[in-house]
């Protein structure tokens, strides 16, 4: 099912079919640009991002412990209040918050007035870093990722990031989005993972009685077929009636391509939906890439390319050639301009080589 990360359609396209797909789903701030956007969008470019925010039809907002989703603009739900605790903001955020609440989206500039000659940058960074703001582009999140630098940067630096915020365009509150039905969650899980199971519901956030009493019903009218499709999901286990014939298709028949993939990428499902492979297994964080065969494990480059494992020596030269033709588009890694492989296997020394890697001392340095 990794072919279906590939795509020809344009980075435009693909770009807002994927944001679209995971619409409603909560990922780390700095992974959505730092991995999964570069992986899966052909020569991702932020501008990308910001013209499509641009247009209206998707907003972002963050979420606690640094999660960040996006939503659409039509299932705000203008009945409800806000959800902001006013009494636990500072008196800086209660003053630009409440602007923004009363004014509707405003750009920084109109703000500035507010603090008694402070800029409200930092302000409207703490209350988006809260969920409680969000602006038209996605420069304050790529502000907000880069933080910690920030902190240690020169004053002339740090100006220059107050000035390139006011390219963000306007800035607004954070309203609440309709609920979902159950049946729009069905749609959107079967869309995302194409097998409905114990497993990749609750992957999603879905409860699996929740999700089984509508199903069986799917059953019955034929917009579901069940069966015991995938080996190490338990129990029962739903395809899409529109989607069973190919699917099952490609169960039999699994397409024989190599695929790298980020582990950390929610459309990776060993060590998450499906248990490791004895003898393959590996951490689904952001620094592992994973090399899939048919579906299955044979490589993985951990620890942001440092340690390379074979799992099976057939596919160790397509491995190398593929792993570094796709970290030279950036498909990879993208935020390394760098990849030094210092533990590897003795007989991957030659396919490195070959591959473009420079031998440094015992390493093999790529670049970019």
């Amino acid at each position: 099912m990794f072919a279906r990360l590939e795509s020809a359609a344009p980075g435009e396209e693909c770009l807002r079919n994927l944001l679209k797909g995971y619409a409603g789903v909560s990922l780390p701030a700095p992974f959505w640009e730092g991995t999964l956007l570069p992986g899966r969008v052909g020569k991702y470019r932020e501008n990308m991002l910001d013209s499509y925010l641009a247009e209206g039809e998707l907003f972002w907002h963050m979420e606690g412990k640094g999660g960040l989703r996006f939503d659409y603009q039509e299932q705000i739900d203008w009945d409800m209040d806000p959800a902001c605790q006013k009494e636990e903001l500072t008196e800086k955020e209660a003053l630009i918050y409440e602007a923004l609440e009363k004014r509707g989206a405003s750009f920084m500039q109109s703000l500035n007035g507010l603090l008694e000659g402070e800029s409200p940058h930092a302000t409207l960074m703490s209350l988006m870093e809260k969920g409680l703001v969000y602006a038209d582009s996605f420069l304050p999140v790529r502000q907000w990722n880069n933080r910690e630098r920030a902190k240690k940067a020169a004053p002339r630096e740090r100006v220059n990031m107050r000035v390139q915020a006011l390219r963000a365009g306007r800035w607004d509150i954070v309203r609440p989005v309709k609920e979902p039905s159950i049946e729009k969650r069905l749609e959107d899980c079967f869309s995302r993972c194409v097998i409905l199971s114990r497993e990749t519901a609750a992957a999603w956030g879905l409860s699996w009685q929740e999700a089984l009493a509508v199903l069986r019903i799917w059953e019955y009218t034929g917009q579901a077929r069940r069966g015991y499709f995938v080996e190490g999901l338990s129990g029962a286990q739903f395809i899409r009636g529109k989607d069973f014939d190919s699917v099952t298709r490609a169960l039999k028949h699994p397409e024989r391509q190599l695929v790298w993939v980020n582990a950390a990428d929610p459309a990776q499902c060993w060590g998450k939906v499906l248990p490791h492979k004895e003898g393959r297994s590996f951490f689904n964080v952001p620094g592992t890439a994973l090399a899939c065969f048919g579906g299955i494990p044979v490589a993985v480059m951990e620890r942001q390319g440092k340690t390379l494992r074979v799992f099976e020596e057939g596919y160790l030269e397509e491995c190398i050639a593929l792993f570094a033709e796709e970290y030279k588009k950036g498909k990879l890694f993208p935020a390394l301009r760098r990849i030094v492989v210092k533990e590897y296997p003795s007989q991957a020394r030659e396919a490195l080589g070959r591959a473009g890697f420079f031998k440094e001392v015992q390493d093999y340095a790529l670049y970019r």
